[in-house]
């Protein structure tokens, strides 16, 4: 007896199975993410801040560094790279800075270096004449008190602007002294953040309940939809003798119905779960479409004692082949039956016995292979069948 689920029956699994693999695979994939990316391999900024983007103390550490190591290794590609990230005005004043304190140290070499690399760097950056004249007059002020300072500077604008010495603006006295340039606020570093706002197992957990609560609603989607769908039991007629039949169906094979299969569920009117029976294509013609059939099954599955009886409904051909007969009588559960019009059978269970008839049946002129086959079957329940034996609840392929 075939077992096999209905193309329906497979489609509806094959959806169900996807939403709910979205769903759980989609939360579960969010936790994992989440607890890589605080534990196994958090993010690390590499490399810190830009020196530009540093507090004005360090950074005025850092272009003096910048300035010295160019003094050693004389790289001038390298303190270009270092001095890149600062705006024209700056790279001016610290040169001319670190040029005066060498020149005030007595150190005139260092100094003349350091106006070297103004100059190249002037040359590659095209840096504005107005501003090294801006900056060159601001310094100027500032050491007219030191006049090796002041000298110094003077050198370093006459090198940087072809002689040129630019005039500082005077201070207006009824102003009074130029006001201080107001200190940069240092703002203090920020503690690092130890650890993720909620501990790694708390949102893990989270995670786990909301999977569940997801999986938990999708099913009982699913249990809804389906009690939605199933069909209403219909009273059986019976017009014959004795109790009526659980199951009565009549249904027709015509040739071209190559996956002609239908099997159903067999239950109690108070729906527990008794078998399975009803008629499929058993053997055809090999490599034949639409497939030639020779015989059909008609089956009865009982879950009582979990036996399984097979009618074989078989074309004149097939009945008289040798061969397919002995495949039947191979299995001692199985009756090789001649499809005749008018033709009936029993067959019987522990709990159950099927009544069948076959209403009509054509073949093609050889009398191999059935063209037509109508076919009738009666489910009966045996008088004192225990049916709560066995365990088995309904296949899923029928649900």
């Amino acid at each position: 007896m075939s077992t096999r689920p209905s193309f329906r029956n497979s489609q509806k699994f094959i959806a169900l199975g996807l939403v709910i693999g979205l769903l759980l695979g989609g939360l579960l994939g969010g936790a994992l993410g989440l607890y890589y990316g605080w534990q196994v391999d958090p993010v690390t900024y590499q490399g810190g801040a830009y020196p530009s983007e540093l507090t004005q103390a360090y950074q005025n550490h850092y272009l003096a560094m910048a300035v010295d190591s160019y003094l050693v290794n004389q790289q001038l590609d390298i303190a270009a790279e270092r001095l890149k990230t600062f705006d024209t005005a700056t790279q001016v004043r610290t040169l001319a800075e670190r040029s005066a304190s060498y020149v005030s140290a007595g150190r005139g070499v260092e100094a003349q270096l350091i106006n070297n690399l103004a100059l190249e760097l002037r040359n590659r950056g095209n840096w504005e004449e107005s501003t090294i004249q801006n900056v060159i007059a601001d310094l100027t002020v500032e050491y007219q008190a030191d006049p090796a300072r002041a000298q110094a500077i003077s050198s370093f604008s006459a090198q940087l602007l072809n002689g040129q010495v630019p005039v500082p603006a005077p201070v207006d006295q009824a102003e009074g002294v130029e006001p201080a340039a107001t200190p940069v606020e240092e703002v203090p570093a920020t503690a690092a953040q130890e650890g993720p706002l909620l501990p790694t197992w708390t949102v893990l957990l989270c995670c786990v309940g909301v999977l569940v609560v997801f999986a938990g609603l999708a099913y009982w989607a699913y249990l809804s939809r389906k009690r939605a769908q199933a069909p209403s039991r219909r009273p059986v007629t019976w017009e014959g003798e004795g109790r009526p039949p659980l199951k009565q169906w009549t249904g027709t094979y015509t040739l071209s119905q190559d996956n002609y299969d239908e099997f159903f569920t067999i239950e109690t009117d108070d729906g527990d779960f008794l078998g399975e029976s009803g008629i499929g294509i058993m053997d055809s013609v090999p490599g034949t479409s639409p497939k030639q059939v020779l015989s059909f099954d008609v089956g009865l599955f009982d879950k009582t004692d979990i036996t399984t009886l097979s009618r074989v409904v078989m074309s004149p051909y097939a009945y008289n082949d040798e061969t397919l007969r002995k495949k039947v009588e191979a299995n001692p559960q199985a009756e090789a039956i001649l499809a005749q019009p008018g033709r009936k059978f029993n067959f019987e269970t522990t709990a159950m016995r099927v009544e069948a008839e076959i209403v009509d049946v054509e073949f093609d002129p050889e009398q191999k292979y059935f063209e037509k086959l109508t076919s009738k079957l009666n489910v009966f329940l045996k008088e004192g069948a225990d049916i709560k034996r066995g365990e088995m609840d309904i296949p899923d392929q029928f649900r």
